[in-house]
């Protein structure tokens, strides 16, 4: 799959959505009108989050990695476009 910078932007802030998935525990555990949860619960929710954490880490990385692979950052393109070759760079100056 090709990948551009708004690709890798979209999974850097899926990666923060962690920190929403926290709060929403912790108000089930604090604030929660039914009472908080058992430790099995819990043990649920944080394992279940880990999970999608590090699927949503290993995501950004391969996108990121691919990227890279396809030489997609350079001073040139910022990631937005296909690379030009060096020749194609100069012909402009």
């Amino acid at each position: 799959m090709k990948y551009d910078r708004f690709n890798l932007e979209e999974e850097i802030q899926k990666v923060w959505n962690t920190e929403e998935d926290l709060d929403t525990i912790l108000y089930r555990i604090m604030d929660a009108s039914e009472g908080p949860p058992s430790e099995d619960d819990i043990t649920t929710m944080l394992m279940g989050l880990k999970e999608i954490h590090n699927s949503r880490c290993m995501k950004l990385w391969d996108i990121f990695e691919t990227m890279v692979h396809e030489k997609c950052f350079n001073e040139n393109n910022n990631g937005t476009k296909k690379n030009k070759t060096y020749k194609e760079n100069t012909q402009t100056l």
